[in-house]
């Protein structure tokens, strides 16, 4: 009893998994929650789905992993259920297929032959000769190709042209296929990332930022920025915006230059940098000096420190208004090595004291600017090939399910009571309307070396 329980049981479990509803289940399930990572933004920080939709849809959305659909725990258990289905179906039809295509389709009667969806025979007095025969033969080998043959013990003969045979194994090109797409697809899951970086003009980076962890990647090479265009239209939209991008080794040798703009991105290694956005930041110069001594100029950008090695003096941008009275103006931030902080505005072409310790500094605003940086989106996918070897498989498995048929077309000679019985006979699975021509072509050139009048 155990043991024919045991056997019920992984007979059900075979038939669940090949089954074509769980299949059909599958792939509007795959479809749906599909919809749903094209309509919620992936990869966006958790603040912005909580202010965007709010904390009751926050809560499923975190639950989920609807952030990051495509990676979540169960769109992969998804895809290993819809595998799996694939090849249990594969190996539930693998018999059949393997009969059919072994099937030797020279073993065949005239009583089967007169049963053909598509057939024609004729009864001519008299035995033919061998010359006549093979006049026949010649004729419908002309129209139907080549064939193979078989001579009965009764001196009957039998030539089979058969042609497509192989398009019984185009099903399962497709559901290698899929499953070869998906394989690509767990490559570059497991084995790539995307990620971004903003980048200054005239900087160097050799990591970037994972867009769905936020940890930094190491790059392996080092890419600088050495320069960014933008133009605008006459509204002031931006146009277009280019960069100019180095790559260096690890020894700093340049070893690629490129400009990109939206679409035509820069691949060095299998890592793909795009053109996606920019950002406009403030810098400027400032001269500073003690008491008499000369004046040094440092260049201080938004988000970054300028150091005054010599006093020990650090200086930052606080602000930055393009116009006050005409002129721009900075409020610069300073510390001394002793953290004593101070701030002051300045306005171009002004000059400000400010006092640091027993210290007495001058400093005044020299010069103002825009500066760009450039925003890559930063990708490697090593298991795109995968994928694009997966989707030709499955453009060829279509158009060899679809397209190609099995095609058999066979002619019987045969002697009987002094008579000679000739039967065309054929058979396809596909494009039958085709196929009829073509029988018909085969019945026209027979008629003639047969000399029979319709």
């Amino acid at each position: 009893m155990k043991a024919s329980s045991s056997t019920y049981q992984d007979t059900s479990i075979w038939r669940f998994f090949s089954s074509v509803r769980l299949a059909v289940f599958l792939l509007i399930t795959l479809a749906i929650t599909s919809i749903a990572g094209t309509v919620i933004p992936q990869g966006e920080s958790l603040q912005f789905y909580l202010e965007t939709y709010g904390p009751n849809f926050f809560r499923i959305i975190k639950i989920l992993h609807l952030n990051d659909t495509y990676h979540s725990w169960w769109y992969l258990i998804l895809l290993g259920l819809f595998s799996t289905n694939l090849i249990v179906c594969t190996l539930r039809r693998l018999p059949f297929t393997l009969k059919l295509f072994r099937r030797d389709n020279l073993i065949v009667d005239s009583g089967r032959l007169l049963r053909m969806p598509f057939k024609k025979d004729w009864e001519i007095k008299g035995e033919l000769d061998n010359d006549s025969i093979q006049s026949i033969s010649s004729a419908f080998k002309e129209v139907a190709g080549k064939f193979r043959e078989r001579i009965d013990a009764d001196g009957g003969r039998l030539f089979l042209a058969e042609r497509g045979k192989w398009s019984y194994w185009g099903v399962y090109g497709l559901h290698g296929s899929i499953l070869i797409i998906f394989f690509g697809a767990l490559v570059g899951l497991f084995l790539g990332f995307k990620g971004s970086v903003m980048l200054p003009e005239g900087e160097t980076i050799d990591q970037i930022v994972n867009r769905q962890t936020g940890e930094h990647i190491l790059l392996g090479f080092s890419v600088r920025c050495d320069r960014f265009y933008i133009s605008f239209y006459d509204n002031g939209a931006p146009k277009e915006y280019r960069s100019d991008l180095t790559v260096l080794n690890n020894d700093d040798k340049e070893v690629l230059h490129k400009s990109i703009v939206v679409n035509d991105p820069l691949v060095y290694r299998g890592v793909t940098f795009y053109q996606a956005s920019y950002r406009a930041i403030p810098e400027v110069t400032v001269q500073v000096a003690k008491s008499d001594s000369p004046r040094l100029s440092l260049t201080i950008s938004a988000f970054q420190k300028a150091l005054w090695p010599e006093e020990q003096l650090t200086f930052g941008l606080m602000q930055y208004r393009p116009s006050v009275h005409g002129r721009p103006a900075a409020h610069i931030w300073v510390e001394d090595q002793e953290g004593r902080e101070g701030n002051f505005w300045l306005l171009k072409g002004n000059k400000k004291k400010f006092k640091k310790g027993e210290n007495l500094y001058r400093i005044s605003l020299t010069n103002a600017k825009q500066r760009y940086l450039t925003g890559l989106q930063v990708k490697k996918d090593p298991g795109v090939w995968i994928v694009w070897l997966g989707c030709t498989v499955l453009i060829v498995g279509f158009a060899v399910v679809f397209w190609v048929p099995h095609r058999r077309t066979w002619l019987w000679i045969d002697r009987r009571e002094g008579k000679t019985i000739v039967i065309l006979s054929g058979q396809t699975n596909k494009n039958k309307l085709q196929f009829e021509k073509d029988v018909r072509k085969i019945e026209e050139t027979l008629d003639s070396n047969l000399g029979v009048r319709q």
